[in-house]
């Protein structure tokens, strides 16, 4: 009877075991299962962007950063459907009231040439002396060639008084030394390397070939180093002016400073734009530009948390930004309307600020539909979707300002446009190569934009610059 107990007791032993060992296999399986769940969330958003990607339709990317695929089908108009704007019905071309440009004649030309005739074409009679009048006016409108510098010497006199003293003139301040260039060639200097980002080889052979100029790197470098002294004061005077507006836009960009990433910053109004680089993208950045923040400005932006730890009145969301994520998130999730509802609330909010009556613009309504967006559950749906939603609640006070003060816009178009120039001088001469060179290509071009803005020429703004002795 012992034995047969004994028995049993291994047997039950044995059993036991193997269900420990089994339970063991269990959990580790279970676990293994939960690693490959999270492997394959990870790797189905991966291949989501490969399947819905972004590209110049539904995000900033510009058109020739599209792929090839992409392009052929824009050409067979695969996605004019997902198109945001809506057809006019309104003819290609010029709209009607566009003001056009056209070559006018000059009311007093340079020059006359008079063409007649010196014999009848009917029966062959002399014509040379009759006195003709004029029938027609063609004019030619062109610039003088080969173009040639100009030079001009300045003789300093000196006369020895009947006291026996030799008395001679200074020389006048601009001119500081035997031979220098003049102001015009220093301007044209400025305005093609910092204006037109033509690199300094290509710039001395554009001199030489055009002008009859030969400049050395080193001179152009020594004038731009010139330029960023004499420049300096307007350019403060610019910053003064964003510091003390009632609404401004900005935006940051990446820039390569001699192998180094660098930013670019762009703070602009309707008539001053102001442009600085920074080591940093964070807060310290503003800090060393506006020490107090713009606690006078509303201030639009990307959501860019830097811009949100400033002193500042108010802020208001780029509407664009948003709406080129929602249509993003509408092509990426399909199993959800909470994006395109929320691409349809905003484009009914610009709709109403462009067409409707100030004071009919139906705001009660706007914020209402906006606040059950905010509130709507979105947990299972994309993890892109729940981020933009938390987003636009933290935000929530910033995304309708525009709607209340008619001074404020709904994008940030102008700034984008500012730093859209950084990335072509960018794109021309790869990199800047050293501190001084990226400040004085913010300085000249913070000058030029800011008079462009204002209806001036910008070559007569930097030459303004180069006559600053």
């Amino acid at each position: 009877m012992k034995e047969q107990i004994l028995d049993i007791t291994k047997v039950l032993q044995s059993i036991n075991g193997k269900i420990d060992g089994l339970t063991k296999q269990l959990n580790c399986a279970h676990e293994e299962i939960i690693v490959l769940k999270k492997e394959n969330s990870v790797l189905k958003e991966k291949l989501a962007v490969y399947e819905t990607p972004k590209d110049s339709h539904n995000s900033s990317i510009p058109p020739s950063k599209d792929s090839l695929a992409v392009q052929a089908a824009k050409s067979k108009k695969l996605l004019a459907t997902r198109s945001l704007r809506e057809k006019s019905g309104k003819p290609n071309g010029g709209q009607i009231g566009h003001k056009g440009y056209t070559l006018e004649m000059a009311s007093e030309p340079d020059s006359i040439i008079e063409h007649q005739a010196y014999f009848c074409t009917r029966c062959g009679n002399d014509l040379s002396g009759i006195e003709g009048t004029v029938v027609e006016l063609r004019q030619v409108v062109d610039v003088p060639m080969p173009v040639l510098p100009l030079v001009t010497e300045h003789q300093l006199i000196g006369k020895t008084c009947s006291c026996g003293h030799c008395c001679q003139v200074e020389s006048p301040k601009e001119i500081r030394s035997r031979v220098s260039y003049g102001a015009n060639i220093r301007a044209l200097v400025i305005y093609l390397s910092c204006i037109q980002y033509i690199p300094y080889k290509r710039l001395t052979e554009v001199l030489r070939d055009c002008f009859g100029v030969n400049l050395s790197q080193g001179t152009i470098d020594n004038i731009l180093k010139d330029a960023s002294s004499k420049s300096l004061g307007a350019y403060n005077e610019i910053r003064n002016g964003i510091e003390q507006s009632s609404v401004v836009g900005a935006d940051e960009t990446e820039e390569n400073i001699n192998g180094e990433l660098y930013w670019m910053w762009v703070w602009q109004t309707q008539k001053l734009t102001y442009i600085h680089s920074d080591k940093s993208r964070g807060k310290l950045a503003i800090d060393k530009q506006f020490e107090n923040g713009l606690p006078n400005s509303i201030l639009v932006t990307d959501r860019h948390r830097s811009y949100f730890n400033m002193n500042v009145a108010h802020h208001q969301l780029c509407l664009a930004h948003i709406i080129r994520e929602t249509v993003f998130l509408t092509e990426l999730d399909t199993t959800q309307t909470w994006s395109m509802q929320l691409t349809k609330l905003i484009m009914d909010a610009i709709h109403q600020r462009k067409t409707v009556l100030w004071e009919e613009i139906e705001r009660e309504s706007i914020i209402e539909r906006f606040d059950d967006l905010l509130t709507t559950c979105t947990d299972k749906f994309n993890k892109k979707i729940i981020a933009i939603q938390k987003s636009l609640t933290k935000y929530k006070d910033y995304v309708f300002k525009f709607l209340v003060d008619p001074d404020v816009p709904y994008e940030n178009n102008a700034s984008e446009r500012a730093v859209r120039n950084l990335k072509v001088n960018q794109k021309v001469s790869g990199m800047f190569k050293s501190q001084t060179g990226v400040n004085t290509y913010c300085q000249i071009h913070s000058i030029a934009q800011t008079a462009k803005k204002n209806n001036q020429n910008p070559f007569l703004a930097i030459l303004a610059v180069a006559n600053n002795f």
